[in-house]
């Protein structure tokens, strides 16, 4: 067997075990690395570990002990942890393109901040130009709204607990079981990013984008029916707004949920939303703005949320 050939279930094998990342640091970008040198082991899964590109030099180059990287492949640096190490993506300039399937929409810098989708107010993609850098959030969950994926200021971090993660190039994938993408993403610095397949739940809703999508190729709201599919959007601050509306101004389309799901069964009234789905409602006492922005910095993404580590 080519020894620079590594099958499938393998790979799969040592990325699960290692938490999807290098065992010393944790980073999701990786080599597939034989611990004992592949003249010995063979692609033994067991005795192969995950090393980010900085610490195979080491190793190759004998600054990385041996008797290191085994310590660590025993207790991976993700595995203590529930979601993994940080990593950096590098999205710059005055412009954005965000392609969610066959649906493409382009944010500049005349609109510093601006989403793509808010459930009850709380952005699922959203994205802030901040000196001449694109800073990117998105948060995937799954249905019993625990995090599979979350970038957040521009870094990125994976739930370990996840079935499978991998990036191949530039195509971050997670998969729930074989087969069984949730997420397929390109991210394409240093001003595009292309959602070909997402299933996104948040606070009960499920969202479906590109291939995920039951007809089309764009957006669905699987709770409504709601879709919306090809052709490109300009400079909106908000794309689709979904759930309950704080008041926050800007959306180019509104969609009420009547019906919430957690852990794939109906959600108790209640469970996610306080005013039932659907509302519009414009603020003019400024308690109330101050109310809304205070959810958000607290709702979207708060640790609070989701137990994440720092």
């Amino acid at each position: 067997m080519d020894r620079d050939y590594l099958p499938a279930e393998i790979k799969r094998a040592v990325r699960q075990r290692c938490g999807f990342g290098c065992v010393l640091c944790g980073s999701p970008v990786f080599d597939y690395e034989h611990i004992e040198g592949y003249g010995k082991t063979g692609h033994d899964p067991d005795k192969m570990t995950l090393l980010c590109p900085m610490h195979h030099r080491e190793k190759t180059a004998k600054r990385l002990p041996v008797a290191r990287v085994r310590k660590a492949n025993n207790n991976p640096f993700n595995k203590a942890r529930n979601l993994g190490s940080r990593h950096p993506l590098y999205f710059d300039g005055s412009s954005l393109t965000v392609a969610l399937g066959t649906l493409k929409v382009e944010w500049a810098d005349y609109a510093p901040k601006a989403s793509a989708i808010e459930v009850d107010g709380e952005p699922v993609i959203h994205v802030a130009f901040v000196d001449g850098s694109i800073s990117l959030d998105l948060l995937v969950r799954d249905a019993d709204n625990r995090p599979l994926l979350v970038v957040r200021d521009g870094e990125l971090r994976h739930a370990v607990s996840t079935w499978d993660v991998a990036f191949e190039g530039r195509t971050l994938i997670v998969r729930r079981a074989l087969g069984d993408v949730v997420l397929r993403i390109r991210l394409m610095p240093p001003d595009r990013i292309v959602i070909e397949r997402a299933e996104i739940w948040c606070r009960g809703v499920l969202i479906r984008i590109g291939k995920a999508c039951q007809q089309g190729g764009g957006i669905e709201v699987a709770n409504s029916g709601f879709a919306l599919h090809n052709g490109t959007v300009k400079g909106n601050r908000l794309l689709l707004a979904v759930g309950d509306y704080l008041g926050y101004e800007g959306q180019l389309l509104t969609n009420a949920i009547p019906q919430r799901w957690l852990g794939g069964v109906p959600a108790k009234p209640g469970t996610f939303s306080k005013k039932g789905g659907g509302q519009r409602v414009n603020y003019t006492n400024p308690e109330f703005l101050d109310d809304c922005l205070a959810f958000a910095r607290n709702g979207f993404l708060a640790d609070a949320l989701w137990g994440v580590t720092r």
